[in-house]
């Protein structure tokens, strides 16, 4: 079932650092519409805040997307460390986690790699603009 559209205006940056990565990514993955933009923008945003935090850069994140196109989610959580650092593998486990908690396909498996390369992208536009 999909869920109703969310038309309120856009959540502000506190509403933002409180919001549940973890779920966003399974819903987004399971529903369309709405659910999946949240995916997309929010979690991302949000996502990208937590991974900043940790001092994680674009470019492992990147390299983490491709592998998850060639591998898979369930591929990728196969690996000792998927970033380097406990923490930091800790974090995208989590997200992956969530990925797979879904009977995902491989285009799921695309979108998620999708979403981690937003993920990224938002690092590295604040990284140049710091």
């Amino acid at each position: 079932m999909t869920p109703p559209v969310d038309n309120r205006a856009p959540r502000s940056d506190a509403e933002l650092r409180d919001l549940d990565v973890e779920s966003a990514v399974t819903r987004g993955l399971s529903w369309t519409g709405a659910a999946r933009a949240t995916l997309f923008r929010e979690a991302a945003i949000t996502a990208s805040w937590r991974a900043q935090e940790l001092d994680v850069g674009p470019y492992p994140l990147s390299f983490l997307a491709r592998h998850v196109r060639a591998a898979g989610v369930r591929g990728a959580l196969e690996l000792p460390e998927p970033l380097i650092g406990a923490e930091r593998a800790e974090l995208v486990r989590g997200w992956m986690s969530a990925a797979v908690a879904v009977d995902n396909e491989p285009a799921d498996d695309d979108l998620f790699a999708q979403w981690l390369d937003t993920v990224a992208l938002l690092l590295a536009v604040r990284r140049q603009s710091a």
